[in-house]
């Protein structure tokens, strides 16, 4: 796979993981689509739609590994007595699980760490059936590439800063490693310089609590202005009709902040307060060393199973 192509589908994927912001699922849930009986639909749905892209065996395996993903999620509910919740599937911007309300930090760590830590292992085992293949087969070749973007999403997904699984697990370390995930998602931004990265400062700058929902309103709708102009002035490496599904989805969701920052919809529905207590200092060692450890060993396995890529593109 040449290293441009590589990249670029590494922002996309990235993308995926974004269906992850409460919010966004506020908005879902507002437009009255985020109903149980759904979520085989929308795997149904999202699975056609990646394989009108992606090809159908490589949509199979990664609608399986974002389902594992939020398999961790779920379980981890469960774990803490939390009721089942529904797990919905929305093409182009992944898979998400309506949370309820957490009692404190800590559960909301240990649900944020589910995911990714499934996700891990899921992606890891996945990876070990490579083994038992004919390393030249296009089969191999499937399964490594479907293995590696797994690692990838949820590696992503730890960067410390909400919506992502990262600022879920880090608000038990420290308010302050929004600004370390705020720094990441700005080299981030840099590296991969495409259009589609607006969206994803979109849902982030719409967690941001230290800024006037005012202001976050104004700077969402400039990113998404910024957006759809560099998309249609053809800056974008994705399809034109993922450009399109990704601009009306950032335009309605900055449709309903701005709603939201004018008083026409309730406050709270972007922006509650938090009224948790901190946790002790031995408890966010704990959590710290938990959220590194796991980031270390997914970077070390990204970084090998990069090493072993085809480097022509699997059909």
């Amino acid at each position: 796979m040449p290293q441009k192509k590589r990249w670029g589908s590494l922002l996309f994927v990235a993308l995926l993981i974004l269906g992850k912001s409460t919010k966004l699922l506020k908005v879902f849930k507002a437009a009255k689509i985020a109903k149980p009986a759904i979520t085989f639909a929308s795997m149904a749905l999202s699975l056609f739609a990646y394989a009108f892209w992606l090809g159908p065996w490589f949509s199979v395996g990664f609608i399986a590994m974002l389902f594992i993903h939020e398999m961790g999620h779920v379980i981890a509910l469960r774990l803490k007595g939390y009721p089942a919740p529904t797990m919905v599937f929305i093409p182009f911007l992944g898979a998400a699980i309506f949370a309820p309300a957490f009692q404190d930090r800590e559960d909301e760590a240990y649900v944020g760490y589910g995911g990714p830590l499934l996700g891990s292992i899921g992606a890891a085992a996945l990876f070990g059936v490579w083994f038992f293949l004919e390393e030249s087969s296009t089969a191999a070749h499937l399964v490594l590439i479907t293995s590696y973007v797994a690692v990838f999403i949820n590696l992503f997904n730890l960067l410390p800063i909400s919506p992502l699984d990262g600022g879920r697990i880090t608000q038990a370390t420290g308010r302050w490693f929004q600004y370390v995930g705020i720094a990441g998602l700005v080299i981030f931004s840099f590296f991969f310089r495409q259009p589609v990265i607006l969206f994803i400062w979109i849902l982030v700058i719409a967690e941001f609590r230290f800024v006037a929902l005012n202001l976050r309103a104004l700077l969402i709708v400039l990113c998404d202005l910024g957006m759809i102009t560099l998309m249609y002035l053809g800056y974008s490496q994705q399809p034109w009709w993922v450009d399109v599904v990704d601009s009306v989805v950032a335009t309605f969701f900055a449709f309903m902040v701005v709603m939201a920052a004018t008083g026409k919809i309730a406050h709270e529905e972007f922006h509650g307060t938090d009224n948790r207590a901190d946790l002790l200092v031995q408890r966010r060692i704990w959590w710290f060393v938990l959220y590194a450890g796991l980031i270390v060993a997914l970077a070390l396995l990204l970084t090998y199973q990069a090493s072993l890529l085809p480097s022509v593109p699997v059909k």
